[in-house]
């Protein structure tokens, strides 16, 4: 890989990684976890394949759609187990 493509995919690699810690940052202090993760699977069933959410030039990618979907389904766990988690400190 050419310098130039090195540093543009660890610019990106970098700006995701910071931008995967706001979002966990926030869906953990979320005041209602629950509606949180009704909200995101209702954008997900709206949205197809993600691709509402990609930029035209990568639409009909095959690979960029797999991918996308694999990341919503991370999301979607990690919103599951905060979600859990705030039922589970909840008192009865």
């Amino acid at each position: 890989m050419d310098r130039i493509t090195e540093e543009t995919v660890s610019s990106l690699q970098a700006q995701i990684a910071v931008q995967h810690l706001v979002l966990l940052s926030l869906v953990k202090t979320h005041p209602y976890p629950n509606q949180l993760l009704e909200k995101w699977r209702a954008v997900l069933a709206d949205s197809t394949e993600c691709k509402s959410a990609l930029p035209s030039t990568s639409r009909e990618s095959d690979l960029v759609r797999e991918r996308c979907d694999r990341f919503a389904e991370e999301w979607t766990v990690q919103l599951v187990d905060v979600a859990v988690d705030h039922l589970s400190q909840k008192p009865t």
